[in-house]
């Protein structure tokens, strides 16, 4: 499983393999891993050091029921601590599919 990492400042995609420590996590905690490990807590959430991730769980890909869903994350410019929000669709199973377990987005253009 990889990493898509899209760097807006430089307009650069690169993809990194997934940390072996993270490959059974996925969704809110992959989110709150990359975040934590990426993002220090005094950074402005509509600066260009936050970061957007887009994150699928590790059985998102299988036929198994409820396990499809997707999550989108970012450091919150209301609470100042780490919001998600999910949802369904064939968006995550395309993903897992593609070997993809996060996008991450960061920088500003």
């Amino acid at each position: 499983m990889r990493i898509l990492r899209v760097d807006m400042k430089d307009e650069k995609i690169t993809f990194e393999n997934l940390p072996e420590e993270w490959k059974n996590i996925g969704g809110s905690s992959l989110i709150a891993k990359i975040m934590n490990q990426e993002v220090p807590p005094t950074v402005d959430p509509l600066g260009p050091e936050n970061r957007f991730v887009v994150a699928v769980g590790p059985l998102a890909g299988t036929g198994a029921p409820q396990l499809g869903r997707i999550s989108v994350g970012a450091k919150s410019p209301l609470t100042l601590g780490i919001k998600e929000a999910n949802s369904g669709g064939p968006a995550a199973q395309m993903l897992d599919r593609l070997g993809i377990r996060a996008i991450v987005v960061e920088g500003a253009p």
